[in-house]
């Protein structure tokens, strides 16, 4: 019994010692293949995860091209600013050579409008520039940017000065036309207002379009600043005087920048 129950354990680990040297050289075998295979299996799971990746490379640039976008947009916005910036400059460049041809012998105090009256029946605005700046505390004549008259100087404090606007029914000046035809302003409304005490011999001496300036009889108000400009002229019966609407020159709502004559 011992020696049958030896030889099956001799045949048993023979038969295990076989099997695996079988498994062995069919490995060796087909080394080459089973390369080919786990090369082939990699290749599936890449192609399998290809779609993937793409997703993710597609997500990745839109997020690169919205932040791009962004960048030019803020990079287009600033341009601009600099162009309108530039322009501003340009056109503001020769200021003191352009109004010095128009008024003679005086100086230009630039100002920025700080605000504007809370009430409509003042007309007053407030401007950053006071007693420090050289600033006169007398009453002084107030012009915008392209020369046109805005008002005169109020009240100066060391930092800033009040400004009486042309847009007032207490705001008088005496004008004249470039053929020496003298009158007064006086404000209506709006934009409006009259010419007063001007003969009706000069009726075919004034035409529409036609502006009036400041004269040299102020002290407040140098010569030759344009005022308003002439829309209607009527020759009424009952009236002594002829009836002149004019235009204030001047945009007075949208005042940033003044010039103080002094």
């Amino acid at each position: 019994m011992k020696k049958r129950k030896l030889k099956l354990n001799k045949n048993t680990i023979i038969f295990i010692l076989s099997f695996f040297v079988s498994i062995l050289l069919f490995l060796a075998k087909d080394i080459n293949q089973m390369k080919h295979f786990k090369l082939h299996f990699s290749n599936f799971f890449s192609i399998m995860y290809q779609p993937k990746d793409f997703l993710n490379n597609i997500t990745y640039l839109q997020s690169e091209n919205d932040s791009l976008l962004n960048q030019i947009k803020i990079i287009s916005q600033e341009n601009l600013n600099l162009k309108q910036r530039i322009r501003t400059i340009n056109n503001h460049l020769d200021y003191d050579k352009k109004l010095d041809k128009l008024i003679h012998n005086f100086s230009f105090i630039p100002a920025k409008v700080i605000n504007h009256s809370m009430t409509k029946s003042t007309h007053i605005f407030n401007v950053n520039v006071g007693k420090r700046d050289g600033v006169n505390d007398k009453y002084k004549a107030v012009i915008n940017y392209d020369g046109n008259l805005v008002g005169k100087t109020w009240a100066v404090s060391d930092e800033s000065t009040q400004i009486h606007k042309i847009s007032d029914r207490n705001f008088h000046v005496y004008v004249k036309t470039d053929n020496e035809i003298y009158g007064q302003f006086s404000f209506k409304s709006g934009r409006w207002g009259v010419i007063e005490s001007v003969s009706k011999q000069y009726e075919n001496s004034l035409n529409i379009g036609e502006i009036f300036y400041t004269t040299d009889d102020s002290n407040i108000y140098p010569e030759n600043i344009p005022v308003a400009k002439i829309v209607d002229i009527q020759n009424r019966r009952n009236e002594l005087e002829l009836y002149i609407k004019v235009e204030i020159i001047a945009d007075l709502n949208s005042l940033k920048n003044i010039f103080i004559v002094q």
